[in-house]
């Protein structure tokens, strides 16, 4: 999808047929809370994606607005076709809505948002291979042979979209484990706390970045359980997530060539 793209540039992909490549990356996330946020998930993304692409990487986060007019200054005559990727977890307001305005005032009008890193098939590969590793490790199980709990953020405000991402995700790892995965959340029912404390042996946090539902409240949880055996704090700092990263933006150049 394109977001506030002008006239004139709407006229050349529709004379074209086609996109132009990009000339640069932004990585944008929510951002850590607190007064001195560090963002290190999405700053850490970005160098690992710098060092693997042929173009200029950046970043933003929408809890600190002033990082989209800093990354369009750094990135300046390149991000003439800026491509941007979503580091969320669901396509709920702050992707639908917030995103794109922040992208509008920060000079990014014309940028091309790439699909939502929650809701990419290539996390389910990617949270599939991770349990695969972590049940050999518990002397050569697979991961049915142990109580998997998966637990996200949820929306106190009602919006299902972080609910339908996480059961979606949890149906699929379930189908393909041939198991049935606890699925709890932060902010709704069921809650986290509960679904850990019945049993979880691996808990996995569906969540983009290590910040304070990771750290604090998970993994506070997870220290006083003493059926976990392992924990996953956030899949967004898998390193895998750069080769998610490099697929979205080979699977938008083969869209837009084709």
């Amino acid at each position: 999808m394109w977001t506030g793209a002008s006239p004139h540039s709407d006229h050349a992909r529709r004379m074209t047929g086609t996109a132009p490549p990009p000339t640069a990356l932004l990585v944008v996330a929510h951002g850590d809370g607190g007064a001195d946020p560090r963002d290190e998930t999405v700053r850490r993304l970005a160098d690992r994606l710098a060092r693997r692409l042929d173009i200029p990487v950046d970043w933003a986060t929408l809890k600190r607005p002033a990082t989209f007019a800093a990354a369009r200054e750094r990135l300046g005559a390149a991000a003439r076709h800026l491509a941007v990727y979503p580091l969320f977890m669901s396509s709920g307001y702050f992707v639908r809505v917030k995103l794109p305005a922040l992208l509008a005032d920060g000079g990014f009008a014309d940028a091309e948002v790439l699909d939502v890193f929650g809701l990419d098939p290539l996390l389910v590969d990617l949270i599939e291979h991770r349990l695969r590793s972590v049940a050999s490790m518990q002397g050569g199980l697979e991961p049915k042979d142990l109580a998997v709990a998966l637990i996200a953020h949820g929306s106190g405000s009602g919006d299902p979209g972080s609910r339908r991402a996480s059961e979606a995700i949890a149906a699929d790892l379930g189908y393909r484990l041939g198991t049935t995965l606890r699925l709890g959340f932060i902010e709704e029912a069921p809650f986290f706390d509960a679904v850990i404390g019945a049993g979880a042996e691996v808990v996995v946090g569906l969540f983009v970045s290590a910040g304070t539902h990771a750290l604090d409240d998970v993994a506070a949880c997870v220290a006083k359980t003493p059926s976990v055996r392992h924990h996953v704090a956030t899949v967004g700092d898998d390193a895998g997530v750069v080769d998610m990263v490099v697929a979205s933006l080979a699977r938008r150049g083969a869209a837009a060539s084709g």
